[in-house]
């Protein structure tokens, strides 16, 4: 099941494309439910348990982040559902290989332009939080991640929400490049419209802004991989074994330890 957070908005429907792009290449049923919009969590679990789907789950969190609604109300949904034994894998910004994916995308973008990484800043923009005065540490710890890949760039931060804001955007970065990666799940109202009006775009400058990683095409095969590390295979059939590492739970487990 792959789990976003939604909106109120026109935000499109990022959890259940990032399914439908999973489902051809999994052996079993594909769902997907939001946090906080329509189809919600709480209910697609109770679907799952009336249909039989329920037993042996995978959730896959599309989030940029390892906030509250991922390590707190996600697992406390799925225990009040009865549904302990459910693996949650990690959220996207952790993905085994997201780091080497955002740069490479970075790098092409960059080499597209026709520009010098020593030219470039990149700015990774998170949603953010408003009450943030920093940058949030998963943030950080990527973004340095980024720059060891996509070497010779200036990696920067400028979250949607709170600071370091992207409005500030020419202050933050040093060079007359921007390349601007929306770590958002889909096209909503803060791809569409905040993030271009922070940016305002003036008459000469340089800037490129890439889709929201959450439509990438590449990310679905980032999901798949770090599923199939859960499953066990008998012929043509992949079933669910639960946790075995890297899933949240077995993290909060080990930090608890």
């Amino acid at each position: 099941m792959m789990v976003s957070h939604g909106n109120s908005g026109n935000g499109g429907d990022p959890a259940g494309d990032l399914a439908k792009s999973v489902a051809p290449d999994w052996d079993g049923p594909v769902r997907h439910a939001y946090m906080r919009s329509q189809p919600a969590l709480p209910d697609q679990l109770e679907k799952l348990k009336r249909s039989g789907e329920a037993a042996r789950l995978i959730i896959f969190p599309l989030f940029f982040s390892e906030g509250y609604l991922v390590f707190e109300e996600l697992p406390r949904d799925l225990h009040l559902a009865g549904l302990n034994d459910a693996v949650i894998l990690p959220p996207a910004v952790n993905l085994p290989g997201f780091a080497e994916l955002v740069a490479g995308r970075a790098k092409s973008a960059i080499a597209k332009r026709g520009w010098l990484a020593e030219d470039t800043s990149v700015f990774l923009v998170p949603h953010g939080l408003k009450t943030l005065r920093q940058a949030l540490p998963e943030t950080v710890r990527f973004a340095d991640q980024v720059g060891r890949i996509c070497s010779g760039a200036e990696i920067c931060i400028g979250n949607i929400e709170g600071h370091p804001s992207l409005a500030d955007w020419r202050s933050i970065g040093s060079r007359k490049n921007a390349l601007v990666i929306p770590m958002l799940a889909g096209g909503g109202t803060h791809a569409c419209e905040d993030l271009p009006e922070m940016i305002d775009a003036r008459s000469g400058e340089e800037i490129e802004i890439l889709a929201p990683i959450g439509q990438w095409s590449e990310l679905p095969d980032l999901v798949l991989a770090e599923a199939m590390r859960h499953v066990a295979r008998f012929g043509a059939m992949a079933v669910p074994i639960g946790p075995t590492g890297n899933d949240i739970r077995a993290e909060r487990g080990a930090q608890l330890a």
